[in-house]
């Protein structure tokens, strides 16, 4: 068992998903066992814009007793008078955190809908910094 702590930075290049406007988009940070069951969640604060950074404390996560075979899901949603909208994911391994705090820049995945030339478009990018830290019995 391990404590994983770290930040949500920032989100670039999101998809516009509204008609008339910006995105509204915000992090949930998911810690999953091995066995596919949600064990904890975090969310940042909505901001404005397809390129976002979240300041300070105000997107700070930290899961204490994650297994080695967990996962952190990282789902960045779109604020919606309606319901919110998925923009993009990524799903991270505990196994490849590193004990030492790590700043990553990771691919949100292709959005599965067509612009305006029939392709497919990247869904952007989000900034994290992140450590585990193992309790002594882990090891």
């Amino acid at each position: 068992m391990a404590t994983v702590t770290g930040r949500v930075l920032r989100c670039n290049g999101l998809p516009h998903e509204h008609l008339f406007g910006r995105s509204d988009p915000y992090v949930v940070v998911k810690a999953i066992d091995s066995e596919g069951k949600e064990v904890g969640e975090s969310r940042t604060p909505a901001k404005k814009g397809s390129d976002v950074e979240w300041a300070g404390d105000e997107a700070v996560f930290n899961f204490a007793d994650v297994h080695f075979d967990g996962a952190l899901e990282f789902r960045v949603w779109d604020k919606d008078l309606g319901p919110d909208d998925v923009l993009g994911q990524v799903v991270v391994p505990i196994k490849l955190i590193c004990f030492e705090e790590t700043e990553l820049t990771l691919s949100l995945g292709i959005n599965r809908k067509l612009n305006a030339a029939g392709k497919k478009t990247p869904n952007g990018t989000i900034t994290i910094s992140m450590k585990i830290d193992a309790h002594h019995h882990w090891l």
